[in-house]
């Protein structure tokens, strides 16, 4: 009844005729196993019902729509993918005698170099584009190497003085009027851009981005896209045989595949970031391959051979007339360069070609990501991981970071289907492959089939997204499995049936046993299984499951000097409000544990950080003692000026991520022993742990108002937490790694 509901107000909304996509992944859950899809759907259905019963109609549809909107276009965050928008910027206005303004930097970072010959018409848009897309975030010099054109490029381009014009004498070629103009530049970073082209919205910021936070990128090439749209270059990929692939030729750009920060083969220098200091050593474009064509490979296959990684980055885009500058007959005119050059290429380069994959095209997918990792592994989950507002979702984050730092590359399935920003982004910077429903390919199942030959290893989060996906990824039976239950679910729904009385509790949820068989049989399935606590291997081990290894949550301890404790004043407590235990708990303590503390202190005031608050929870802040801020995004200075923080949780499972975080910032804790639960905390010692009213009330008097006891739990919580660390847990996650490796 519930879904017949949500459909029929999805009918009434004009705004929300994309919902396809949505629906499409609404009719797949239905074909899995029932056990699967009474958890999943009840779920979802709970949870949009609990949206649209406290929040009203408006919200609920809005959320919704956006939700939609994310997964068809990010062009918010610097990757325009809708082809409408993209063909609006392939328009070309009529030359014109303007001066253009360009940034007038003694010591730019970047110096942008554009040979010509002619066809100014494309030289005008392109210095168009790029003035019009320009930003302070980027220092830049414009350089034009007029290679003895005979039209009127000279005559216009002299007339704007803050344009560097190297004129040729003779034609010298592409790449030697390349290499002039990188002779001239005054950057760290040379960026070489042909003149057919018209750059987009961050085209040059997603570039300078790359190479500036890693030392070892040398190179950083662009999407380029012809001007219908169509993707004509994501990353290049060379063949044994030194014949060359434009991967996504003619694809839409929106594609995952397209999407994500990655090793590559070589980027066209149609559009080329490259460091000042590489380039020179390697003595620039090499003239073996004049007058042009294959001397961008070249030069990638050289930065490698240096120890450098070439990078294509999806989110540096522009549009590229390809053919203008040098045609398209590979039989005639400068193109007809591009045959003789590739046997030179193949001369030079034999001894690293041998190992290259042979030029077939069901070794395109496989070809475009063997340089990203040594292994493959697909992690999935029911979204992209939301790691500033979920612990859960905070430690898969950095899961993937330190999977990505030990070799791995990772393909990320979010069973939602939504592309949700900035998230998505985040994650592709990281050079993760994220799947998300697009018009061309709205099914995940596909996607996911279609890569299943790429996967050594699948790491499944909860128990109804392994049941939904393990028949599938089975096809392929050398894929092995880790399911990571999160928590035990079982675990917290009995310990919810036995402390919230039924007709409070949502009554369409499967019992704790069903789902206690359920996770048991997931546990056997799989080859391995993570759990976060002792506790919860203990448990696992006594339902006889082996292969259970503990990845508990992860943090990084606060490093800046921590206020001190006359500096600080009032009570936090943070948690996601679509958990239930987190809603309980601040229920539970502003309703019996305040008005005692109150009693006694009753200026003292408590914040409840955490997305998604229900009206309920919004409403404690009738009390001005009580703030309710719902999401925020930086939370540090909240922990750093809260003098005590609580969390009252009365049920639940696995390590709680809240008591981490205040660990972290070594903040003073009052817990539970639900709360402390497989964390080795110790009473009296690292936090406080109360579990009735009275001695919560207690504890959170004592610490709020000692000073010795405030410091010694505060030393405490800090050298605690480094056993929680990220070099910590890349230990742990490499003995799993290794483990799976030795029972393949």
């Amino acid at each position: 009844m519930n879904q017949e509901y949500l459909q029929k107000l999805l009918g009434k909304q004009e705004e929300l005729k994309q919902s396809q996509t949505l629906l499409l992944q609404i009719q797949l859950e239905l074909k899995q196993k029932f056990m699967a899809l009474e958890i999943k759907k009840v779920s979802k259905i709970h949870r949009a019902w609990m949206i649209f019963k406290e929040e009203g109609i408006r919200s609920f549809l809005k959320k919704l729509t956006n939700k939609i909107k994310q997964s068809f276009n990010l062009s918010k965050y610097g990757a325009i993918n809708d082809l409408e928008k993209i063909i609006k910027y392939t328009a070309l206005d009529t030359p014109e005698k303007i001066k253009f303004n360009f940034p007038d930097s003694p010591y730019p970072q970047v110096s942008i170099i554009i040979p010509v010959y002619n066809k100014f018409l494309y030289t005008f848009n392109a210095l168009k584009s790029l003035q019009n897309q320009s930003s302070n975030l980027v220092s830049f010099e414009v350089i034009v190497v007029d290679d003895n054109s005979t039209d009127e490029t000279k005559e216009y381009l002299s007339y704007s003085s803050n344009i560097q014009l190297i004129v040729n004498e003779q034609n010298l070629g592409f790449i030697r009027s390349c290499n002039r103009g990188a002779a001239t530049a005054k950057g760290e970073f040379l960026c070489f851009l042909n003149n057919d082209t018209q750059v987009l919205p961050g085209w040059l910021e997603n570039l300078v981005a790359v190479i500036t936070q890693d030392h070892e990128v040398g190179a950083v090439g662009s999407k380029l896209i012809y001007a219908n749209g169509r993707l004509q270059e994501a990353g290049g990929i060379i063949w044994q045989d030194a014949s060359g692939w434009n991967y996504g030729r003619l694809e839409h750009p929106d594609q995952p595949e397209y999407n994500y920060v990655r090793q590559v083969d070589y980027c066209s220098g149609a559009s080329l970031l490259v460091r000042s200091e590489i380039f020179n050593k390697l003595g620039g474009f090499s003239e073996e391959f004049l007058p042009a064509y294959y001397e961008d490979t070249d030069l990638c296959f050289a930065i490698r051979e240096l120890g450098y990684k070439v990078i294509y980055q999806p989110k540096s885009q522009l549009i590229h007339y390809e053919g203008i500058t040098s045609g398209t007959s590979l039989e005639s005119g400068i193109k007809s360069y591009q045959k003789a050059n590739r046997y030179k290429f193949l001369l030079k380069w034999q001894d690293q070609l041998q190992h290259y994959l042979t030029p077939e095209a069901e070794n395109a997918e496989l070809a475009a990501r063997i340089l990203q990792g040594n292994k493959t592994i697909l992690i999935i989950d029911s979204y992209v991981p939301l790691h500033d507002q979920e612990s859960g979702s905070y430690r898969l984050f950095n899961i993937i970071q330190i999977l990505i730092n030990l070799g791995y590359f990772v393909i990320f399935l979010p069973d939602n289907g939504f592309a949700q920003e900035p998230y998505t982004s985040e994650l592709q910077n990281l050079g993760v492959e994220v799947l998300y429903a697009t018009h061309q390919q709205p099914n995940l199942e596909d996607q996911l089939i279609k890569r299943l030959k790429l996967i050594d290893i699948a790491w499944i989060c909860r128990p109804e997204l392994c049941s939904k996906y393990i028949n599938i990824i089975r096809r392929k039976s050398k894929i092995n499995i880790i399911y990571d239950t999160v928590d035990l679910h079982f675990l917290r729904i009995k310990r919810e049936q036995e402390l919230i009385p039924q007709s409070d509790r949502n009554s369409s949820l499967p019992s704790w046993e069903e789902l206690r068989d359920m996770e048991l049989n997931m546990a056997r399935i799989a080859n391995s299984t993570v759990v976060v606590t002792d506790v919860e291997k203990k448990i696992l081990e006594d339902f006889c499951i082996s292969n259970v290894f503990v990845v508990p949550n992860i943090h990084h301890q606060y490093q800046g000097k921590l206020p001190d404790f006359e500096q600080r004043n009032g009570l936090l407590f943070i948690g996601g409000y679509r958990h239930p235990p987190n809603v309980d708990a601040v229920i539970w303590m502003c309703r019996e544990i305040m008005p005692l503390i109150w009693q006694k202190q009753p200026n003292i005031k408590i914040t409840l950080l955490g997305s998604n608050p229900p009206t309920k929870i919004k409403n404690l802040a009738r009390d001005e003692r009580i703030e309710v801020p719902g999401y925020i995004q930086d939370v540090e200075p909240y922990f750093l000026k809260s003098r005590v923080f609580v969390a009252p949780l009365r049920y639940g499972a696995g390590m709680k991520g809240k008591i981490g975080h205040s660990l972290s910032y070594g903040l003073p804790t009052v817990t539970t022993s639900i709360g402390a639960e497989g964390m080795g905390l110790t009473h009296d010692s690292d936090v406080l742990i109360a579990d009735e009213v009275k001695d919560f009330v207690q504890f959170v008097l004592m610490v709020y108002n000692n000073y010795e006891l405030w410091s010694l739990l505060s030393r405490n919580s800090l050298n605690l937490i480094n056993q929680y660390s990220p070099q910590a847990m890349k230990s742990v996650l490499r003995q799993l790694l290794e483990f799976m490796d030795s029972h393949n």
